[in-house]
């Protein structure tokens, strides 16, 4: 569940970035591919980020919580089976 103070700041944020695109001047050249490229991994590295802290913190809520058994992640059946 999205809690609500994370979607004041998504909603803060995006209107901050609207109201950016909005202003800028009329006349500016258009962005290059170039640019769009940058954008677009900076925005899939930034997906990927949030992922892996959203997964991370789940899982330690959960830990903490106890109420959900523990599933042995990834990284946590790898090293056991090479200490075997």
């Amino acid at each position: 569940m999205i809690q609500p103070i994370t979607l004041l700041g998504a909603g803060l944020c995006l209107s901050v970035l609207f109201f950016r695109y909005r202003s800028r001047p009329k006349d500016r050249p258009r962005r290059s591919s170039k640019q769009k490229l940058k954008t677009a991994k900076i925005m899939l590295a930034a997906l990927v980020a949030w992922m892996g802290l959203y997964y991370t913190l789940q899982h330690m809520i959960g830990n903490l919580d106890g109420a959900v058994p523990h599933e042995p992640s990834l990284m946590e059946r790898i090293v056991s089976y090479l200490s075997k």
